[in-house]
């Protein structure tokens, strides 16, 4: 009897051990899923063994800053500034006396009997220095002027210049009055950047508006010479 109790007896305390084994392990369970859900949800806190690095707090959203408008007057017409330009007092000029020996051209007459209206004034043509502009001996040129019945300056009658010079040719029209400069009927011709010999290769003639010829064909000489680069031819107007 006492045997049979005394195994009961040991039946029993082995069941309540291991009962209380099992209730140890859960409890033991229970609190590491605790501690995992709680490091999971805020990772920061203190009995976490391996808690992430701080981060460096972040900047807020960025602040609108109102950019002012400019706001233009309701009429805005800009006014523009008008510079006068001084009126020029033209200076008649008479051109100076050729003091180099004039070199008379080759005059080729026309068929009409009565010849034409226009021929080559007295002294005309003369190599003169270069007097029509500041180029000096670095220019060679053509120009006059052309008069009336009364000697008074005509102006807006066509001369043409054609030919060649230093083997290169050469055709050219300007207006009496297109070069004030050699006087109120003044013409010119640039026809060389320094002066070239040559005989009988240019010839010049007046036009009217249509290329009616007003004078003969003039053969022209030039000269290679710096005090003779300026070939000065006037007309005069004889009927």
């Amino acid at each position: 009897m006492n045997d049979q109790y005394s195994g009961v007896y040991k039946t029993t305390r082995g069941n309540i051990f291991l009962n209380c084994l099992t209730v140890l392990i859960l409890l033991v369970t229970l609190g590491a899923g605790a501690i995992c859900a709680a490091v999971f949800f805020n990772p920061y806190m203190s009995f976490n063994p391996y808690p992430p690095p701080t981060l460096p707090p972040t900047l807020g959203p960025p602040t609108v800053t109102p950019t002012p408008e400019i706001a233009l007057p309701a009429t805005w017409t800009p006014t523009p500034t008008l510079t006068p330009i001084p009126s020029a007092t033209a200076t008649e000029t008479p051109l100076p006396t050729a003091t180099a020996s004039p070199t008379p051209g080759t005059v080729t007459p026309e068929a009409s009997p009565t010849g034409p209206p226009f021929s080559l004034q007295s002294g005309s043509p003369a190599l003169t220095p270069n007097i029509a502009n500041n180029d000096g001996c670095n220019w060679m040129g053509v120009g006059g002027q052309a008069f009336n019945l009364s000697g008074d300056p005509i102006v807006n009658i066509g001369v043409h210049l054609e030919g060649t010079i230093g083997g290169l040719p050469v055709k050219m029209d300007s207006l009496t009055s297109s070069a004030p400069n050699l006087g109120p009927a003044g013409y010119l011709f640039n026809v060389s950047d320094h002066p070239i010999a040559s005989q009988g290769t240019l010839w010049i003639q007046l036009n009217d508006s249509s290329g009616v010829p007003l004078s003969d064909k003039v053969f022209l000489n030039t000269s290679d010479s710096c005090d003779q680069n300026f070939v000065l031819l006037n007309w005069k107007q004889v009927r």
